[in-house]
């Protein structure tokens, strides 16, 4: 059965979600077109991915001991099914995307000479130890290297006191909506991400407080993110970067002695991005594990990744063409990040013998009556 999850873990897994390849990519390419408005591109996007997740919420609330692969194969055998492969397919490109742009960042940044190839497949390898451990492995390391990522993001704005030049935010009021919008548009599909969390989680511990906390957290971080990069850089150089993120750790100096602070940034938010891969990785095995009951989510691990590896290298031939391909996935992404939860927030609904079952088994745990455990399992465990 599925592990239970606390509020607080949840918080840290949206924060994971929409915070991981968002810092990565997307903030150059807002840049270029909100210019020193670009930290107002998260206002709209955080707006509807809390509508978003407010409608899944409310669906799981339906469900109270099922994920969503679990109701949707239930409720539509055929359609139910239809739609969760898709989901799976979706999150399996998102998977080869973010090995493909983090093994790019990670060459680029800290393994210079050595080939991506080597550093993808690493990546690769150290995923599928985490996801052979499970969802309680990927909350162990969200707790741990999230957090950490939280308190370098609030001690870097005082490292950048000395480089920081609010006149790059001027004018401070003439905003042009238009830019704002166009940013919002590249940063959508890396922040929506979150929308992976109740297809792993139940119900029951699937709640819309701390997935608004999460929201609100994670938009704050990168608008504050957003704001040291353009004070601290400028609009004009930010904008032509491809990873504006590691330019700004590049401005950190600590004394004279210590001015490669970047490569210790770099080395503590490595782990967050590779416990961002398990995650790609973990949903698409739980997916399948959920479509084919009989099917061992542990033992697909490996051949799901590689086959992973080898689509990262044959969607992207460089990083150019990753970096320009953001436009066009966000087209996709919003079917499957709004769409479909408004399509599934209208029709997906428990028949009412199903209903009236799940309010007796949990008035039954109220009253502290032992439970069957559910009959799929829940970890991905060999066959």
């Amino acid at each position: 059965m599925n592990q239970s999850v606390t509020s607080r873990q949840i918080v840290l897994l949206v924060l994971l979600l929409s915070i991981t390849g968002t810092l990565i990519q997307p903030h150059a390419q807002a840049i270029f077109y909100a210019e020193q408005h670009a930290y107002l591109s998260y206002v709209p996007v955080v707006f509807v991915m809390i509508i978003s997740m407010w409608m899944v919420s409310r669906i799981q609330r339906r469900f109270p001991n099922q994920d969503l692969f679990e109701a949707l194969a239930d409720r539509f055998p055929f359609m139910g099914r239809l739609a969760g492969v898709m989901y799976i397919l979706f999150f399996f490109f998102i998977f080869a995307r973010d090995i493909r742009l983090i093994g790019d960042y990670v060459s680029i940044t800290l393994l210079e000479t050595t080939p991506i190839s080597i550093v993808v497949l690493s990546l690769m390898i150290m995923a599928v130890f985490i996801v052979r451990g499970g969802l309680g492995s990927l909350i162990g390391m969200s707790e741990l290297y999230v957090t950490l990522f939280l308190l370098n993001s609030i001690i870097v704005p005082f490292m950048l006191i000395q480089q920081l030049n609010m006149d790059n935010l001027m004018p401070y009021f003439h905003v042009d909506t238009a830019g704002v919008g166009k940013g919002s548009w590249y940063i959508f599909s890396f922040y929506g991400e979150m929308i992976a969390l109740p297809f792993v989680v139940k119900g029951s511990d699937f709640r819309f407080k701390p997935v608004l906390w999460g929201i609100i957290i994670s938009g704050l971080v990168m608008m504050l993110i957003m704001v040291e990069t353009i004070t601290s850089i400028g609009v004009p150089i930010a904008s032509r970067l491809v990873y504006p993120s590691y330019e700004l750790a590049r401005q950190l100096q600590i004394s004279d002695f210590l001015d490669r602070f970047d490569l210790a940034l770099a080395a503590a938010t490595l782990p967050t991005m590779i416990t961002k891969i398990a995650f790609d990785l973990y949903f698409v095995c739980w997916g399948m594990k959920r479509m084919i009951p009989n099917v061992s989510g542990k033992v697909l691990t490996g051949p799901v990744a590689l086959v992973g590896f080898v689509c990262a290298f044959w969607f992207f031939q460089n990083a150019i063409q990753l970096y320009r391909f953001t436009r066009e996935w966000t087209w996709i992404a919003i079917l499957f990040e709004v769409l479909f939860p408004i399509v599934l927030f209208m029709f997906l609904r428990p028949r009412k013998k199903d209903k009236k079952q799940g309010q007796e088994s949990s008035d039954s745990e109220k009253n502290g009556e032992k439970r069957r455990p559910d009959s799929h399992g829940g970890e991905l465990q060999p066959s």
